[in-house]
């Protein structure tokens, strides 16, 4: 695999280009802040895994502090800005959230 193709994460019609910033949703360009942006980089990095609130803090905001359910306004967003695709961010009751893996259809 070149290195090209390690920057580029593509589940479930969802894709990142980590050397390029950008984010698409099929073929709709995703307008993403940052946070958004590491967000899905974590879940396309390793989908089917559960993560837990804090985790995602840390991932997308790096060492802050902020309360945990202040990731739940970024998860949200993301998903509106996926549009048809939103349903592949999966809510883990009570834990965090996960993206859904290749076995899941």
């Amino acid at each position: 695999m070149s290195a090209a193709e390690q920057n580029i994460l593509t589940m479930h019609g969802v894709t990142i280009d980590r050397y390029g910033r950008r984010a698409f949703a099929g073929d709709i360009v995703l307008s993403l802040t940052p946070a958004e942006f590491r967000l899905l980089e974590a879940f396309l990095a390793e989908p089917g895994r559960a993560f837990s609130r804090s985790e995602l803090i840390s991932a997308a905001l790096g060492d802050v502090l902020v309360e945990e359910r202040t990731i739940d306004v970024h998860v949200r967003a993301l998903r509106k800005k996926l549009g048809d695709h939103a349903g592949l961010i999966e809510t883990v009751r009570g834990f965090g959230y996960r993206f859904k893996d290749d076995t899941e259809q």
